[in-house]
């Protein structure tokens, strides 16, 4: 049996106090059989401001709230916590006996996603407010490489890529700070064929255009490579206190409360019924998540998983997120399916079947029909639309069998 635990802490909303929430413990028994346990402490149940991590599954109670899924860690715990790269980084350059749930959330920075985190000691640390500066990210790209080839890293490397791996997603990112504002900067990949900074900026460009909530994002060459920035969207910049407020964020995994690994419990029907319940007024988050359902699909970013859906909690309830992680992925065939289903055919991707659950995202078949009419009318132009931005011929030959389908659509 392991058993590990630690305190769990809150910066308040529209506040620059950072307090405790309670106790997070995590066991195992062996394979497939952790468990998580979440206290509030008395004090922060007694906290004017307090909020709740979860309003449905860590209600503001004086009670143990135990889980079994996603690794025995609580939905906006386990949101709080590095996903494949991060933990990645952390596996590389921890003791072996850190590298389990606890040890990623101990070992995770303070530029980590939402409002949370995480320490031994009762009363939470002083928050630290150094963050990586564009101007290291060409010792961050090599360091990233280096990592990546498992080649020695020098103790300076190991800092830059330690003070930033609380991100979600697969692919070499951190945190910079920049024009007083915190991004989330993408860069390549050791082993990268295309450019796929260039890609993905401007893919969410593209849904800019489209009438999507896209926040702010640049692109930056370093040296002879691009790194895509986008700019955090849960965190907000104080000129007069000079300091960062933090907006508590929960992916759509967990307003879904399924297993990660549970795809056939994935579905955006459930995630707007979900939403009916998380969103004070839901009907243009809805349109809006309609909106990417179809660009998704017309472009073929597959990677629409529970996880790339975020909500924030900014004072006043939650509302859906800004975009993040569209990404075409070049595929075979003439037919598409998402990661989640959203009509009577599943996760196939076609008009039909993007009517057929219309009512669900509080649209009649008119309106959904005027999203898709509109929004592939923008898209269809993208090989104009990418080449005005410098793609290279290489990425658009890439690029074709992300837009194969369009035939049969």
């Amino acid at each position: 049996m392991i058993s590990k635990e630690c305190f769990v802490y809150i910066q308040l909303p529209n506040s620059f106090d950072t307090v405790t929430v309670g106790k997070f413990k995590w066991e195992k028994a062996g394979a497939n059989s952790e468990v998580g346990s979440f206290i509030y402490g008395k004090s922060y149940l007694k906290n004017s401001n307090a909020i709740s991590l979860d309003p449905f599954n860590l209600p503001l109670e004086e009670r143990e709230f135990q889980v079994t899924t996603n690794e025995g860690v609580h939905g906006p715990i386990r949101d709080a916590s590095p996903d494949s790269w991060g933990r990645y980084v952390i596996q590389k350059n921890t003791p072996s006996d850190q590298h389990d749930p606890m040890g990623y959330l101990l070992n995770s920075a303070g530029d980590r996603i939402g409002a949370l985190s995480f320490g031994i000691g009762k009363v939470p640390p002083a928050p630290v407010r150094s963050f990586n500066k564009t101007i290291d990210l060409e010792k961050l790209i090599q360091a990233a490489h280096k990592l990546e080839k498992d080649l020695p890293l020098e103790d300076s490397e190991k800092a830059l890529l330690m003070a930033g791996p609380s991100a979600g997603g697969a692919r070499p990112k951190t945190t910079v700070e920049l024009d007083k504002n915190l991004w989330i900067a993408k860069f390549p990949a050791a082993s990268d064929k295309q450019n796929f900074s260039k890609i993905e900026f401007a893919t969410m460009k593209l849904a800019k255009k489209c009438g999507l909530n896209v926040p702010e994002i640049k692109l930056v060459s370093v040296g002879a490579q691009d790194v895509f920035l986008i700019k955090r969207f849960e965190r907000v910049y104080d000129n007069k206190k000079q300091d960062y407020y933090r907006h508590h964020f929960v992916s759509g995994l967990t307003l879904l409360n399924v297993d990660e690994n549970d795809r056939d419990k994935w579905s955006y029907i459930d995630l707007a019924d979900q939403m009916r319940r998380w969103i004070a007024n839901p009907t243009s988050d809805l349109h809006e998540l309609f909106q990417r359902i179809v660009f998704n699909g017309l472009v073929s970013n597959t990677d629409d998983h529970p996880r790339n859906h975020g909500f924030i909690y900014t004072g006043n309830g939650y509302k859906l997120s800004p975009v993040y992680d569209l990404v075409p992925k070049p595929e075979t065939g003439t037919t598409r399916y998402l990661a989640m289903p959203f009509g009577k055919k599943g996760r196939e991707f076609n008009f039909e079947n993007l009517r057929s659950n219309a009512d669900a995202f509080d649209l009649s078949n008119d309106d959904a029909k005027s999203i898709y009419e509109n929004t592939k009318s923008t898209i269809s132009n993208w090989r104009s639309f990418f080449r005005a931005n410098k793609l290279a011929s290489t990425d658009m030959q890439y690029l074709e069998n992300a837009f194969s389908h369009w035939e049969a659509l």
